[in-house]
């Protein structure tokens, strides 16, 4: 039987949200994000889309009632606060595409405020289904679940009432409740007043007494049970649509999960689809887990304002959006703010390579390098190919150049290669020997000379047999018989203390890095260039900041 289901929502402007774009799932989407992104905005006009007044195609009203009473249509009033200032004609534009059952065929629609008396209303526009009047709602039934439902028990006004359905239905209440929050309930009770709800409760108490868990939990129930009862009146059935705002409320971690368990069932056997917002870490990612199996089902929407506007993220993991949400951000052009991207190396002659190489470099600013944490090229591989997001989307790892015939042809693209063919301590002991005694940079202010360079640098030239006035250190380690690690060597003399002050400031020229860098332009403005194009992936690719955003990784570098 053809079903009515709601596909993707195209925001070209409401309040906080402009050009963003949203899937659904066929069965269940969790939309999430930071407090003032418009989650609860994006229920509302999910709700506001529908009616269940008439079917069009019949031309026959529509009379069916939820199991308390009420319509299967939420009001605007109950999902909107309309604001006389702000939210005036022309001030929402949202493009709509859904399956409409009624008809069996794609359909397109706008959702506009318009003036409706003293204030302003949604109002659906152009329903490609109608014919006459294009100024309707689509008919199908709706369920909005909205924060009232979480007034507090004591507060409310109410009265027993023995809702006829639930009477007759009862142990099917009770079992779901049981199931949902793993409970051995018995008895099960219906209320009415401030809100209809119903809860199931035990011998030893009752729904004077129930949490709020519990009393969230009988309202959703309630709202699965009356899409069952409409089924069973409705011929012409088609779906339905439940929207639940902060879905979690109350529910301990293993009844999230249980609920997601329970709408997959129920949204498959009674064509529904739910719409929910959330912030629990354990109900998003759960979520996360089965979109990555069943693409089509489920989807999770995150709503993210880190960089400036609200973007829409479809499918991102808990770790990811818990990344993003302690992302540290910089001003940048346009109004907009960029993350700074961390930056790792093996060890700390790289960082410090890589410090005098982005030292005057307008990307520098959106950088974090990371010197202290140091791992090896085998461990940074393994991080990126088990998909550890740190390394495989949000950072950039900078390994040695003789690293090379490890990365070749595996297009990691948060891996970029140090300049030259050696790694860096060997690479600047070479550059240095082979500067002549009388060179301009041995008459630096710090006195080091070439001779206080090469006692610095003994143990090398001693073990590894070097002499004369150049030296080839690839050469040498080739032929090297002793029984010393060369790595351990070059490392000794690198962090000799006369040579850790001559690199102590990458400000100063006579620091041996800005030296080389500066002899050496055409393999630092390559490395430059390979590693603005690893940042502007890493921001696009791990952060989802919008390409539109990233004109300040588009400024020309400074050529060495």
């Amino acid at each position: 039987m053809p079903k009515t289901q709601l596909k993707k929502l195209i925001i070209e402007k409401f309040r906080a949200l402009n050009n963003v774009e949203l899937e659904f799932g066929d069965y269940i989407t969790v939309v999430c994000g930071k407090n003032g992104t418009s989650k609860s905005s994006i229920l509302g006009i999910a709700a506001q889309i529908f009616s269940f007044e008439k079917d069009y195609v019949k031309d026959e009203n529509l009379s069916f009632r939820q199991i308390t009473g009420g319509a299967f249509k939420s009001q605007y009033s109950e999902h909107f606060r309309i604001s006389d200032k702000f939210d005036v004609p022309g001030s929402m534009t949202v493009n709509i595409e859904l399956q409409d059952g009624y008809t069996d065929q794609a359909a397109t629609a706008k959702l506009e405020l318009m003036k409706r008396g003293k204030s302003s209303r949604p109002v659906v526009r152009n329903n490609s289904t109608a014919t006459g009047n294009t100024s309707r709602n689509f008919t199908h039934p709706v369920i909005f679940l909205s924060l009232k439902r979480l007034y507090p028990i004591a507060d409310r006004d109410y009265k027993i009432s023995d809702f006829d359905y639930l009477q007759e239905h009862k142990q099917d209440f009770i079992n779901l409740t049981n199931e949902l929050l793993n409970r051995s309930s018995s008895h099960v009770t219906g209320t009415e007043g401030t809100i209809s709800s119903a809860v199931a409760h035990g011998e030893n108490y009752d729904q004077e007494s129930v949490s709020a868990g519990e009393d969230n939990a009988g309202q959703i129930i309630l709202a699965l049970m009356s899409f069952r009862k409409l089924k069973e009146e409705y011929p012409d059935y088609k779906g339905g649509l439940l929207l639940i705002d902060e879905a979690d409320a109350g529910l301990f971690p293993t009844a999230q999960v249980n609920l997601l368990k329970m709408l997959d069932r129920e949204c498959k056997n009674l064509n529904l689809q739910v719409v929910m917002t959330s912030h629990s870490p354990v109900l998003i990612e759960y979520a996360f887990e089965q979109s990555q199996q069943f693409r089509r089902k489920y989807k999770t929407v995150y709503l993210s304002n880190t960089f400036g506007d609200v973007q829409v993220i479809q499918d991102w993991s808990w770790a990811q959006i818990s990344a993003d949400i302690n992302t540290k951000t910089i001003a940048a052009a346009s109004r907009a703010s960029l993350p700074k991207v961390n930056v790792y190396f093996e060890d700390k002659e790289a960082a410090d390579f890589f410090a005098a190489l982005i030292s005057r470099q307008p990307v520098k600013q959106f950088t974090t390098p990371l010197p202290e944490i140091t791992l090896g090229c085998s461990n940074y591989l393994q991080l990126i190919q088990k998909k550890i997001s740190e390394f495989s989307e949000r950072s950039i790892v900078c390994l040695d150049a003789d690293q090379a015939k490890h990365v070749e042809g595996k297009n990691l693209k948060t891996i970029v290669l140090l300049p030259g063919s050696l790694p860096p301590d060997q690479l600047i002991f070479e550059h240095l020997y082979n500067l002549s005694a009388d060179h301009e940079f041995w008459k630096n202010d710090m006195r080091f000379t070439r001779d206080v360079f090469t006692n610095s640098a003994r143990e090398v030239i001693n073990e590894f047999v070097i002499n004369g006035n150049t030296a080839d250190v690839k050469e040498r380690i080739v032929a090297y018989q002793g029984n010393k690690t060369p790595r351990e060597v070059f490392k000794r003399f690198y962090k000799d203390d006369d040579f850790q002050k001559l690199v102590s400031s990458v400000t100063k020229p006579y620091n041996p890095w800005v030296h080389w860098i500066k002899n050496n332009p055409v393999a630092s403005n390559k490395f430059l260039e390979k590693f603005k194009t690893a940042i502007h992936n890493v921001m696009e690719k791990g952060y989802a900041v919008d390409v539109s955003k990233l004109t300040a990784l588009k400024v020309k570098l400074k050529q060495v």
